[in-house]
């Protein structure tokens, strides 16, 4: 499909509207939209498997989807940025910290495991990436699960969303390293460089944007024109992108903790009422969200998994999410608590999953293969885990009334 402004609307068009269908089923299903979006994805890549035609090749060819879908990644970081209060995180309890923790280090050691038995010929950088990609957790199946159920304010659920918080911090702060890692091309001297630049990065932007959000927010908010409003909050996400580009992190990096620095921000909406800055993170995300989603759908190569291997693999990946989470059970330290369920609602991925999968294959460190089998692997997290979290949930609260 050639790229001139009218079949580039007519992609854009085309995604957006099969997203939404894909959300629509999904919510009507009970799974979480974002899954829907990249089943639709999927299907679309994967059209010429059972049709023969190639009509939806454009999603995986033309490169302004590349770039649009690169930007919602951004967009994407930057509300896990605004949503995370670090104040919150730095209260929550032991249980919470140990969770986030046990929640990391477990899939950690299993991903980088199953790299060394299945993929025992791919780099060091192929099977830090694998790892760190069964590292990350989903806050929003999560807080829709416990919002349901009005369990957001009982043990498991603070300990639940305070986990789930640290853990994507740190998730982040991993994907730093390993992309330094894979930028270098070295393992030992690039994990000691990377290591220290990711954690200063953190350390430096995240203490400035959480004692100067306030005031920051309050400038903007108060003394600049409203026309001058967007314009600054654009260039605060893409200059600390860049910023932790050049240190030899990742724009994702960078997005977020702009979003911990714009967290105070108010705008003016079309009625001319004061909204949080989420409203316009938002309303940017209606459209470039849905095309990052489905654009990770369709660069899933389902012929990938006509190779026992790469079937293997994908198991062996899946497995290692699940009983990864699962070991988040054994280190909450609080009595009388659901464990069980904590460990199942650390199980779903999706956001910062699906973005490090996304850099590791347009850095060419993860293969076709390598990256449906992640894909794979949280859509079947994401979908199964609100169901069994549900369960335990509601058993639990049968047992207590």
């Amino acid at each position: 499909m050639p790229t001139d402004s009218t079949n580039i609307l007519f992609a854009i068009a085309i995604i957006l509207a099969t997203a939404k269908i894909g959300e629509i089923v999904a919510k009507k299903l009970g799974d979480p939209g974002i899954t829907g979006e990249l089943i639709m994805g999927i299907f679309l890549g994967n059209f010429w498997l059972l049709s023969g035609g190639e009509f939806f090749d454009f999603l995986r060819e033309m490169d302004i989807l590349r770039l649009f879908a690169e930007l919602g990644a951004i967009v994407l970081l930057v509300k896990v940025g605004l949503h995370t209060d670090l104040r919150a995180l730095m209260r929550v309890g032991i249980s919470s910290f140990l969770v986030a923790v046990g929640g990391i280090f477990a899939p950690l050691v299993l991903g980088f495991l199953v790299g060394l038995v299945l993929l025992p010929e791919a780099p060091i950088a192929t099977k830090l990436f694998l790892a760190v990609s069964l590292c990350a957790t989903s806050m929003a199946v999560k807080l829709r699960v416990l919002d349901e159920l009005k369990m957001l304010e009982t043990t498991e659920g603070r300990i639940i969303i305070g986990a789930a918080m640290a853990d994507d911090v740190i998730t982040l702060m991993l994907l730093g390293v390993v992309s330094g890692i894979a930028v270098k091309g070295e393992v030992y001297q690039g994990l000691v460089v990377t290591l220290i630049v990711s954690v200063l990065f953190f350390l430096v932007v995240g203490a400035v944007g959480l004692k100067y959000n306030l005031l920051f927010g309050d400038f903007v908010t108060k003394k600049l024109a409203e026309s001058l409003k967007i314009p600054v909050i654009i260039i605060v996400c893409l200059g600390l992108a860049l910023l932790a580009e050049s240190v030899g992190l990742n724009t994702v990096l960078g997005a977020f903790v702009a979003g911990l620095l714009l967290q105070k921000v108010r705008l003016r909406d079309f009625e001319y009422k004061e909204q949080g800055l989420e409203w316009f993170v938002g309303v940017a995300g209606w459209t470039l969200i849905p095309i990052f989603f489905v654009k990770v759908g369709a660069e899933v190569h389902i012929e990938s998994f006509f190779n026992l291997k790469i079937v293997l693999v994908g198991l062996g990946i899946t497995v290692a999410a699940v009983l990864g989470k699962l070991f988040c059970s054994v280190c909450v330290v609080e009595k009388g608590v659901n464990r069980l369920a904590i460990g199942v609602a650390m199980i779903p991925r999706l956001e910062v999953g699906l973005i490090t999968a996304t850099i590791g294959k347009n850095m060419g460190v993860l293969n076709d293969a390598l990256y449906s089998s992640i894909v794979v692997m949280v859509v079947l997290t994401s979908l199964a885990s609100p169901y069994l979290l549900k369960a335990l949930l509601l058993r639990r609260k049968s047992l207590t009334t």
